[in-house]
């Protein structure tokens, strides 16, 4: 694991671009304490306790056609899922089996022609955070789940998920036995029923409509 460690930066997945229009490598690494300018999926902030949690962004290269990202996410969610005992909440949410969410995935892609030049998956996981404030009511930890860990051994942890996982040909899969979407009753923007089937392109099928973007509500 090729790591960039930083006190302070605006954003990991700002740093980990830098890096990777310089050339860095599949697998690079850039983690951070702290977050001035944290993002996660629609632009909202992404808020961690200094030196309890991961922020980190991942550069991935994967060899594969744009139309195949989305897929990429996926995959790593579903990695993160089995190595931590989580669910995955459709898209990119790790939960626990009661839904209390515990790490999100962030993914930026960078096009080079008509195939992936390198796609930055950022990671936000609650490791050892057990207050939490009001605003996220539903927000949990892997110390509350079960105890303090070693934020070293859980980061080595994750990134060797994710890369395991994110293009493996059975992702898909394991995202379907690690689902926690699936059989329930969901909202998506106007479209809402129960979800019954993750799509071969990702797409999560809704009382029989397939939705390829958004966040349950």
């Amino acid at each position: 694991m090729l790591l960039h460690r930083y006190d302070t930066v605006t954003s990991t997945q700002v740093v980990a671009r830098g890096l990777a229009e310089a050339g860095a490598p599949h697998g690079t690494v850039v983690l951070a304490e702290e977050q001035t300018a944290g993002r996660g999926r629609l632009d909202r902030r992404w808020d961690s306790a200094r030196g309890l949690n991961l922020t980190f962004t991942l550069v991935l290269r994967p060899r594969i056609a744009a139309r195949d990202a989305p897929l990429l996410t996926l995959g790593a969610a579903a990695g993160l899922a089995v190595a931590f005992d989580l669910r995955v909440k459709w898209p990119n949410d790790l939960v626990t089996g009661e839904g209390k969410k515990v790490a999100g995935l962030l993914a930026e892609m960078d096009m080079a022609g008509d195939r992936v030049g390198f796609v930055l998956l950022g990671v936000g996981l609650n490791v050892n955070q057990v207050d939490f404030p009001a605003a996220l009511p539903n927000a949990t930890s892997l110390a509350e789940i079960s105890s303090p860990q070693d934020r070293t051994e859980v980061l080595e942890r994750a990134v060797s998920a994710i890369l395991a996982w994110c293009d493996h040909p059975d992702r898909l899969s394991l995202w379907r036995q690690r689902a926690h979407t699936l059989g329930k009753h969901v909202q998506i923007g106007h479209t809402a029923g129960v979800a019954t089937a993750l799509r071969d392109d990702g797409a999560l099928i809704v009382g029989g409509v397939p939705v390829l973007a958004g966040e349950i509500g």
